[in-house]
Parts: structure tokens; sequence; C-alpha cells
């Protein structure tokens, strides 16, 4: 897939973009008015509109450039050439920007039309785009949308931080890397399966985190709580024995039958569920009156300071994804325990509301009973059984925790076997170098540019998940030099990854365009010309769109210091800070 046109229904400058070679170019030419910013021309927006109109998911509160109230009204229109052969143009409102049309062209074409019979028209946004990636017919990658890896061919200025890690990713590892991983040749399932046990691990662990907090437990000390319990339980059984040997007179059989038989047994039950909420409510009030302990991250790393130690940054790394674990988990408990707690309170109330009724009727019955010292050493035991029962019922608690606990950790070992299993699944893949031609051509690229050997490679770190590398090499020893961390050296890695790419699927259907904003700023005149000429070379080779912006001070120069400058094909568009009228939206905001 190539572009063919952008434009728009006012306020643009209209574009027809060349299949192969394109140039967009600022030109200043009052350089003493430093308010006019060459970056405001409209260079880098373009891939702005280019991303809405493939579909990018648009909120106008988020959008830097689209976002402003100067768009409104606006309507943008795309003409894209389809492996195929076939042009597809695609319109989208910035007003209704969820509501998208498309027209199939067996032919490219006249000028920059607008009204056309629409195929489809007002699709919604998620339709649209399930739609435009039936348009491409892709025929490799196909477990990705095209939405997930356009964005490694518009990359902004911002996007050549990283080879592999776009800035605009900003989800999680497993879904770019399982992508990189199938976009070298590779099966990126396998990365993601094992990133899922990962995250399963994860949850296991804040899960026992939880039950042991709660609970107060140490799986370790099962026994002990198991014979505590034995304990309580014959202490609960003699209590009772001694409660059954209370008799009163015999006038009072059948007041005392009611009172044992009926009352006395609602309120033991009440009393013993009373005690049990009473050490539960404690228990959370402690828990909730606790909080974490913390260290001072930037205390710690100025003592190492001090004292002259180095504190490495993965450590601080690591230590800080604890403190975040570490309070992800205390905020999942506090609000379990706060919820718990209003419940407990809720039946507490309860409780000792119907707790003065049945006082009240028991008080009213045992009126007739004339062994008062018996009673109220009746009334003593029942309380003891009742704090005895409600302690057996929270060492049975304990025991059942940690029973959950020792489940979960027989599926977390379940789980660590299978991360181990992924783990060295992905080394044999790795093993099998089937990157091994885009590493070639990437190597080829930097060379032609830079006269140094460069290198793609896949490692996997301490936990065995992929780690991808893009650096230059030392031409005698091949070993890693520092130039691959300069910015410009950086930026050149990152549009080499993206050709090498294109030129391994060249012969697919797939992406044939890429889109480098500020491609030569920093290099020298020599890597400039070394890159230009490259480029156009590959373009020729394996029938690829390359369009690149540039300011006119980033111009190449020959030997002599004349500048180079590019044939009027070339050009697709011109902008300039004369006025309004030279920039891309010709308009100044």
């Amino acid at each position: 897939m190539k572009i063919s046109k952008i434009y728009s229904n006012k306020q643009f400058k209209n574009i027809e973009f060349n299949e192969d070679f394109n140039v967009i170019i600022g030109r200043i030419f009052d350089r003493t008015k430093m308010e006019k910013d060459t970056h405001c021309l409209g260079k880098t927006a373009l891939i702005s509109v280019i991303d809405f109109l493939l579909l990018e998911r648009f909120d106008r509160r988020n959008s830097r450039v689209l976002g402003k109230n100067i768009f409104r009204r606006k309507v943008f229109f795309a003409e894209l050439l389809l492996n195929n052969g076939k042009y597809l143009i695609i319109r989208r409102d910035i007003d209704n920007p969820s509501k998208i049309s498309f027209k199939l062209n067996d032919f490219k074409s006249d000028g920059f039309k607008q009204d056309f019979n629409w195929d489809e028209e007002d699709l919604p946004f998620e339709k649209a785009k399930k739609r435009l990636n039936e348009y491409l017919g892709f025929d490799v990658l196909k477990n990705w949308q095209y939405r997930t890896m356009v964005t490694y061919f518009l990359r902004t200025q911002e996007d050549y931080q990283d080879v592999f890690k776009l800035n605009k990713f900003k989800g999680k590892d497993k879904y770019w890397k399982s992508m990189m991983f199938d976009m070298l040749g590779f099966d990126g399932e396998v990365v993601k399966q094992k990133a899922d046990l990962e995250e399963q691990q994860d949850e296991f662990k804040k899960q026992i985190n939880i039950l042991q907090t709660e609970a107060q437990i140490d799986a370790k000390e099962k026994d002990k709580i198991q014979g505590f319990l034995d304990i309580k339980r014959d202490e609960k059984q003699k209590t009772e024995e001694q409660i059954d040997k209370f008799n009163f007179f015999e006038k009072d059989k059948i007041t005392n039958q009611e009172l044992v038989e009926d009352i006395d047994t609602q309120i033991q039950t009440l009393n013993t569920r009373r005690y049990s909420i009473d050490y539960e409510i404690n228990k959370i009030n402690h828990s909730l009156s606790s909080g974490i302990n913390s260290i001072n991250l930037n205390e710690l790393v100025k003592i190492y300071e001090e004292v002259e130690i180095y504190f490495p940054d993965n450590l601080i790394h690591n230590y800080q994804q604890l403190l975040e674990f570490n309070e992800s988990i205390t905020q999942e408990r506090n609000r379990f325990l706060k919820e718990n707690l209003q419940q407990l309170k809720g039946e507490q109330q309860f409780i000792d509301n119907e707790l003065r009724v049945l006082e009240n009727k028991k008080e009213a019955l045992l009126s007739y009973l004339t062994e008062k010292d018996s009673y109220t050493k009746f009334k003593e035991n029942q309380k003891q059984l009742a704090k005895i029962e409600a302690e057996v019922i929270r060492l049975e608690d304990k025991l059942k925790s940690i029973d959950k606990v020792g489940k979960i950790e027989e599926k977390l070992e379940e789980i660590k076997h299978s991360i181990e299993d992924k783990a060295r699944g992905i080394s044999n893949l790795i093993d099998e170098q089937k990157h091994t031609e885009i590493r070639k051509t990437f190597n080829s690229i930097i060379s032609a540019v830079l006269n140094v050997p460069a290198i793609i490679s896949i490692t996997q770190n301490k936990k065995g998940n992929v780690e991808f590398n893009a650096d230059c090499q030392h031409p005698e020893n091949l070993e890693v030099t520092a130039e691959g961390e300069g910015t410009s050296y950086k930026k050149l890695l990152c549009m080499a990854f993206d050709l090498s790419i294109l030129i391994h699927y060249s012969k697919n259907s797939f992406f044939k365009f890429v889109y480098h904003d500020g491609a030569l700023e920093g290099l020298d005149d020599r890597k400039k010309n070394n890159l230009l000429q490259h480029v156009k070379k590959i373009c020729g080779e394996h029938n690829i769109q390359y369009i690149f912006t540039l300011i006119d001070s980033d111009m190449p120069r020959d030997e002599n210091n004349k500048t180079i400058d590019f044939s009027a094909n070339e050009i697709c568009l011109e902008l300039h800070d004369k006025d309004v009228s030279g920039r891309l939206f010709e308009i100044g905001f």
C-alpha cells in the first residue's frame, strides 16, 4: 500500500505523492524572526493528518494538532494505491470522526475530487477500521491489524528514541514485543503467552499476600494452629458439659426448659457470633491503621552518593516496581477491608438489638427461679462458651486460609514451570535465526551510509523475556560501539530498520511506504548524501515509497559546500515562512 494523495475541503495544501521518492521541504526566508518556528510550518503535522485518515482513534481533547477549534468543519481525504493496483478513497470528517466513507476505483482519480458515489458511506469507526484492513489485503503478519504496525512507518521526531519500541506505544510490553517478534519472522504468540502467565503469577502472589495479611497466618505454623484448635475444642466440650449439669427447681422445669432450649440457645448463638465479629473488627482496624513500610528512594540514593557507593539504575527500577506492587496490594486490601468493616458493624448493631430483646425476655422468665447463685454461674459458663466458640471459629478460618494459600501455591508452581517452558521455547525460536535476511539488509543500509557494520540482535533477559537490540559495530573486532547511542545515529538505526522490514516483505502484500520526519537533521553532508543515494536505490529496486521531511538548512552539500537541491519532481510539498500561505494548513495557530 502506498499513499497517492492527501487533501482537504478547505485551507490545506493538497498533496499528490510520487510512487517512489518524495521530499517535503520547509524553506526559511526570514531567519531574524525567531518566533516563526520552522516546526509550525506543518511538515510534522502532516503525519497526524495521514494517521487520522488511516483511522487512528481520534479524541479532540488529546490531539495536539487536529483537536484545535480552527479545524472544525474540515474534511480530509486520502487516496491509497492498494497492492492489487486499485485506488481507495477515504473520507473522514473532523467534526464527526467516527463516520468514515470508502470509494474503490480501478484508476487514479483526477485532481482532488471530493464528491463521489461512495461504495460505503458513514461506516461506524470500528466497522470502518475492519473494512480498511480488508481493503489493504495484507498476506503476511495476519495476526495483527494494520493499525498496530503502521506506526513504524510514520516516524515522528519522538519515535527515534528507540528502534523497536515507539513512543506511541503506551500499553504493556507484551503487545509490541510479540508483534515485533512476529515481524522479525518468529512466532510472537509464544511471547504473549509467557507474558500472560507472568500476569497470572503476579495476580496469585497478590491473593496470597492478601490472605496472609488479613488472616495473619504463616503456612509454616499450620501444625501449631491445629494444636491450638484441638485444645479449644476440648475446652468447648468441657464447658458444654458443665452447662448441661445445671438443674433448677422441679416446679420451674417448664420455664427452665423454655429458657435452655429456646432463649439461651439463641443468646449463645448470638454471643458466639458477637465475639467473632468483635475480633474481626479489631483485626480490620489494626490492619487499616498499620499502613505499609516504605523507604524514601531519593533519600536512599542520596545516602549512597554521600558514601560514594554506586546505586545501579536497574536496582532503582526494580525497587520502584516493588514499591508500586506493594502499594497496589495495600490499596486493594484496604478497599476490601473497608467494605467488610461496614458489613460487620451493621451485623454487630443488629445482634446487639436482638440480644437486648432476648435478655429482657429471659430476665422475666428467670424471675420465677429461686437459685440466684446457680443462675449467675450458669450465665458465666455461657459467656465462656461463647468466647471459646468464637476462638474455635477463628482458628478454623486460619486453617482454611492456609489451605487456600497452599492451593494457590500449587497453581503458582505449575505456572512457574509453564513460564520456564515458554522461556525455553523462545530461546529455541531465536536459535532458528529467522531474522537473518532482515539483519543482513539492516547491516547493508547502515554500512552504505556510515561505512560501519551494524547488527540487529535478540536476547533474553533474566526472566527469559525477549529484548531487541540494534547497534553499530567496530569494523575490525565487531564489538558494539557507542555510535549507536548518539541521537543522529539512533535516528539512522530507526530508519534503516523500517526500510529493512519493508524490503523483507516487499514481495508480499504489505505496507510499501514509510514517512520519516526530519530524516537528515544532525547528519554531516557525506552521510546525508550516502543516505539519499541509497534510499533512492531502495525505492527503485524494491518498489517502496519513501517520504521524508527537512528544512532547507539541512539540505545536503557537495565537497565544495554547494547546496545539492532536489528536483521539482522529487519535491511533493514545499512549505515556507513568508506568510500563512506557505503553511500546510494555510493558517497560523
